[in-house]
């Protein structure tokens, strides 16, 4: 369950979307550290393509959903931030009028357009957050929605995306505790095909605190383990980052 309203989500969507349009033509060419062969071209044409996408899903009837080769690829050039940009406008002005009770298509399966709205603020806050990295120290994510984020990861992601096999869970324990906001701590148990989550405080194999953003990047493989405070055995957060390529 989201922890934002549909206003929020707008907002920072909104707010996400146009810093991201601000990406400058000369940093096309710059590699996004943490993503091995990426540079925010990539980061901005995918970015782009997913707003087009989700465009397309929102108008859809819930079991036929777009396919992907309906969608645009990319401009190879400097184009792609104009590109990327006309893409957020018009999917804004979708989200504005969309019924968000209204079920369209997405990779889980039917739901309400608002599993969209959710979706599409966290995949900008994301790829601005990426493409940032790659020239400056990046702006955190908003903690409020760092900690819906972190849900959504758990919640969304993990269930049809994170590699079971390679986790190899087996009822281990991981804690997290984000350190600015007051509802921030989570309890997950590894399983052999699927994790068990809870928002709560317990003694767990390691605990990782930090910031809501940072461990939603941790989550996200953004950023290394050491980044955190981590007590116990930080290599339960390597394996869910080795299990996490969504």
């Amino acid at each position: 369950m989201s922890r934002l309203t549909p206003a929020d989500y707008r907002h920072l969507f909104k707010v996400e979307a146009a810093q991201l349009s601000q990406t400058s033509v000369d940093d096309l060419v710059l590699e996004v550290p943490h993503l091995e062969g990426w540079t925010v071209q990539s980061v901005v044409g995918h970015t782009g393509w997913v707003f087009r996408y989700a465009d397309l899903a929102l108008r859809a009837d819930p079991d036929n959903p777009p396919s992907r080769a309906s969608v645009p690829e990319p401009p190879p050039g400097p184009e792609v931030v104009e590109w990327a940009t006309l893409g957020a406008a018009e999917l804004a002005k979708t989200l504005d009028q969309v019924d968000l009770d209204e079920t369209h298509p997405t990779w889980t399966g039917p739901q309400p357009a608002m599993w969209w709205l959710r979706r599409i603020s966290h995949e900008v806050s994301m790829h601005r957050w990426d493409a940032d990295s790659a020239v400056m120290s990046p702006t955190p994510i908003d903690a409020r929605q760092a900690v819906d984020g972190i849900d959504e990861v758990l919640e969304v992601f993990a269930p049809h995306r994170l590699q079971f096999t390679t986790l190899a869970g087996t009822g281990e324990s991981v804690h997290l505790h984000a350190t600015d906001v007051d509802d921030g701590e989570w309890v997950v148990h590894y399983q052999a095909d699927h994790i068990l989550w809870e928002h709560a405080h317990e003694k767990c194999d390691v605990a990782a605190r930090g910031t809501a953003s940072d461990l939603l990047l941790l989550l996200w493989g953004r950023i290394p383990p050491s980044r955190l405070e981590v007590f116990g055995d930080s290599s339960l957060l390597e394996r869910w980052q080795a299990a996490s390529a969504f």
